[in-house]
């Protein structure tokens, strides 16, 4: 009892890393955590940009496709995050910054992704461009969200 209310007084009392402040992009502010998520996010995007079978992959994909990639990219975002905060300490707003920190890998990952697509020029269209994005950013927010885990 004692061990977990000594837990719960240190992570309020820490509200940030070693000056790397959690979710500073609410406040206005930029922090090095969105460029450990771009590193992260760019080593799992920028394999599978080049690859025609991505580009394949993404051309054939409906709408119903690309929601579940969508959902299942937020569940395993989440759920590294959830993970990886829930062994180091004790919150009851642990789960309100999870999803918080989880939304933001995953834009982080698509804006990544979304460059590499385009810098490679591999879609014809914006609806191609769309889909190969969504598709690369599976891999990119795992990739992201282990980085998290590894930096956090």
């Amino acid at each position: 009892m004692v061990k977990a209310f000594s837990l719960k007084l240190r992570a309020r009392a820490a509200p940030h890393r070693n000056g790397r402040h959690e979710l500073a992009w609410m406040h206005g502010r930029v922090s090095i955590l969105l460029l450990e998520d771009f590193v992260g996010a760019a080593f799992g995007a920028v394999f599978f940009a080049v690859t025609s079978e991505i580009w394949e992959i993404a051309k054939h994909l409906h709408a119903v496709n690309i929601l579940a990639i969508f959902t299942i990219s937020m569940i395993m975002g989440f759920s590294l995050v959830y993970l990886s905060r829930r062994r180091k300490a004790v919150s009851i707003q642990l789960e309100h910054a999870a999803s918080l920190r989880a939304v933001e890998i995953y834009a982080i990952s698509f804006l990544t992704s979304l460059l590499f697509v385009f810098v490679f020029n591999t879609a014809a269209t914006m609806d191609l461009m769309l889909k190969q994005t969504v598709v690369i950013a599976l891999p990119a927010v795992v990739s992201a969200a282990t980085a998290d885990l590894l930096f956090f």
